[in-house]
């Protein structure tokens, strides 16, 4: 399979290219100027740049390549909605656009489990439990996929989606990285008690997920969940006591004041900076997140990274890796 990669830079971009070359795929991975390329070049694998702006363009480095992947996201989730657009919007009905006229024989598009919302039970879900998403990323995911769907469509263009869980893996540098890097500081942040659960992923299972789609034929137009195992807050936290051998402290926050102060940090601080503390991030850290991904194991996707402990644990040792 000759493959393509849109934001192969980014923490799970990287994953899913590096999983296409353990696979034995051709791979070609596309990235903005100003991008570092220091891992994909260890990989040895052609790298193109692009500013993504002209479809055209995109177009032509697309030519000859039969599957197109596209992890392209802007991280920082305080933004305008016009500035949300801009990359999770706009760039993917260009990247479809494009990879329609090369003659692309599948786009898969990486989502998220953000699309729900933060409104969800205590039992989990699977693909047809309604989205109801809240805050501005979590509208711009859902829109995303939609463009993904109709531009396809319009286009005659097979594709795929698939929405990963929480997701905890090597060259991270936010959600696990930001945990850590506080465990090792002496204090583990919480918001409340700790007890909403949560369903996690090894990112390298993202990856492998990812290139499975590109391969399974019945996978045309499907959506597809993806979960490793579930967690609490609390457990998550016991995990790295272990793996360091130090006990940290809980640095506990009661959900109505953090909630309080995630709205004065947001309406303080200007769009394209990041707040010490956003809504998304409380709700995150309080309400349940359990999802049901039998859709994709009946499929023949099965994760090989089924243990909380052993993620961590790699993960961990990335960090140390990239601090010496």
């Amino acid at each position: 399979m000759k493959a393509i990669v849109f934001g192969a830079t980014g923490f799970i971009g990287s994953h899913v290219v590096e999983q296409l070359v353990l696979a034995g795929h051709d791979v070609t991975a596309v990235v903005r100027p100003t991008s570092k390329t220091a891992f994909l070049q260890s990989l040895g694998i052609p790298i193109l740049t692009s500013d993504f702006s002209d479809t055209d363009h995109l177009a032509r480095l697309i030519q000859g390549h039969q599957v197109v992947y596209n992890c392209t996201a802007n991280v920082n989730f305080h933004l305008s909605m016009g500035d949300h657009r801009a990359v999770e919007v706009h760039l993917a009905r260009r990247l479809v656009e494009a990879a329609a006229r090369a003659g692309a024989r599948r786009f898969v598009q990486l989502s998220t489990i953000k699309v729900y919302g933060c409104d969800l039970p205590a039992k989990p879900v699977d693909e047809l439990y309604p989205c109801k998403p809240e805050f501005p990323f979590e509208k711009v995911s859902l829109e995303r996929e939609e463009v993904v769907r109709e531009t396809a469509a319009r286009a005659g263009l097979d594709y795929a989606i698939l929405r990963p869980s929480g997701t905890i893996g090597s060259r991270d540098t936010s959600f696990f990285s930001f945990l850590y890097k506080a465990h090792v500081g002496g204090g583990f942040p919480m918001i409340g008690d700790g007890t909403a659960r949560m369903s996690l992923l090894d990112t390298r299972d993202i990856g492998r997920a990812m290139v499975w789609l590109g391969e399974f034929p019945e996978a045309k137009g499907e959506t597809y969940l993806l979960r490793g195992f579930d967690a609490s807050w609390m457990e998550l936290k016991e995990a790295i006591d272990r793996l360091r051998g130090v006990t940290a402290k809980v640095r506990r926050l009661p959900p109505g004041l953090a909630m309080g102060l995630a709205r004065f940090f947001e309406w303080v601080t200007p769009y394209g900076s990041n707040p010490w503390l956003t809504r998304l991030a409380v709700r995150s850290m309080t309400a349940n997140a359990l999802f049901d991904d039998s859709k994709i194991r009946k499929a023949g996707f099965t994760p090989m990274h089924n243990s909380l402990q052993e993620t961590a644990s790699n993960a961990i040792a990335d960090l140390k890796g990239r601090k010496n």
